[in-house]
């Protein structure tokens, strides 16, 4: 063979033997390439669920924190007795979401007024082994009236008591005090005042009234306070428009039920959407609704009222118009009239405090039959605590802790 022939064949040859290790370097470029997409895939992919996985928990931790204090319970507002949280004491629950996740929430209170909620949310999707957690806090604080009455019966206007069987009583008291039915003293404790006047009213008011009609060492107080419109609609930051707007029973004129008092649900539960559950002023007592004890709803009336038949409650009785109480009616709390009390015809018991705005001036509250009006602190106090709105504090209110 010519030797040039045979010099082509073998630079042939080479050159076919250059291609095998091209392929397999470019195989091998190729394949570090997918893998190091398929890792920089899974990473993102991982990434992201880990974030959807945080959010989700920051989420659950969140509406714990909203559920916890949207659906406030009440009862945690007292400082003291068997139903509520003293001061540093601390309460928990815990808060189902959805698909397994849950809320713990713990609820500390700082001082009478101020708490501080923490919620600790805890998410998977949907593995188990993979979760994450994150916590909230707010600062809330509860808002209820001030409510300064001047004596058992503060009013702007005259007073005609008629009858030996009613009475006025301005002596500070545990609720029930001297029967079965009496307050232990750890649900009064630091809710205990001086004595006030049996009846407060404006300079020039006239009281009319036997010796027996008003007990206690102070008789009458006459004073502006009483003749100050606002004595009766202001209460410190609130006033009477925004306790008819958190009203927990409204009623219209003549709507009232017969037969008011406490029932419970077939759990033993308190059943406050219950329109004749006014509260449970009884608490101590054989038979009584225990568990209605700490719910101190607002009943509102647009009008005149008219509370007939047997019963009990406790809250605050806000009545735009006239107020008459038939029957064997007991009410613990405040009582809120515009215009007049009327002579009733029952055994009816206010203890706490009574205040008529009297607006149209044109009469005089009237009291008759065997009715009493006895001055608690303690009550008065219990029922403006325990029918409080939970706000947040202005400033600083919510926090991220992890």
């Amino acid at each position: 063979m010519p030797r040039r022939a045979t010099a082509h064949l073998l630079a042939a040859a080479r050159r076919r033997g250059a291609a095998l290790p091209t392929a397999l370097l470019l195989l091998v470029a190729l394949t570090a390439a997918a893998g190091g997409g398929m890792a920089l895939s899974r990473q993102s992919f991982r990434g992201g669920r880990n974030t959807l996985v945080e959010q989700r928990a920051f989420t659950v931790a969140e509406a714990g924190l909203n559920q916890q204090i949207g659906g406030w319970d009440p009862a945690l507002n007292a400082v003291a007795g068997a139903d509520g949280v003293p001061v540093n004491g601390t309460v928990t629950a815990s808060i189902f979401v959805a698909n397994g996740d849950t809320a713990d929430v713990r609820v500390t209170r700082l001082d009478p007024m101020l708490f501080w909620v923490q919620a600790f949310g805890r998410a998977s999707i949907p593995n188990p082994q993979i979760q994450a957690a994150r916590t909230v806090g707010a600062l809330v604080r509860i808002a209820y009236p001030s409510v300064q009455p001047q004596g058992a019966i503060t009013t702007n206007g005259n007073v005609d008591v008629q009858g030996n069987a009613f009475r006025a009583d301005g002596t500070d008291r545990i609720p029930y005090a001297g029967t079965g039915t009496a307050w232990d003293a750890a649900r009064c404790a630091g809710l205990t005042g001086p004595n006030m006047h049996a009846v407060a009213v404006p300079p020039g008011a006239t009281v009319s009234h036997t010796p027996n009609n008003l007990q206690g060492a102070l008789k009458i107080l006459y004073t502006p306070t009483a003749g100050d419109p606002n004595t009766y609609i202001a209460f410190g930051t609130e006033t009477m428009n925004t306790l008819i707007q958190n009203a927990d029973r409204v009623f219209d004129p003549g709507a009232i039920p017969n037969s008011i008092e406490p029932s419970l649900n077939p759990d033993g539960s308190c059943r406050v959407t219950d329109p004749a559950n006014w509260g449970e002023p009884n608490g101590s007592a054989a038979g009584a609704f225990r568990r209605c004890r700490s719910f101190f709803p607002i009943v509102y009336v647009r009008g005149s009222a008219t509370i007939n038949g047997n019963g009990r409650g406790q809250g605050i009785l806000i009545v735009d118009g006239d107020l008459r109480i038939n029957g064997n009616f007991t009410w613990l709390g405040l009582v809120l009239v515009r215009d007049d009390f009327n002579k009733g015809n029952g055994n009816a018991t206010i203890t706490g405090a009574a205040m008529a705005r009297n607006v149209d001036m044109q009469g005089a509250s009237v009291f008759g039959g065997s009715q009493e009006v006895r001055y608690s602190r303690c009550a008065l106090e219990s029922a403006l605590r325990g029918s409080a709105i939970l706000i947040r504090v202005r400033d600083r209110a919510w926090a991220q802790l992890f």
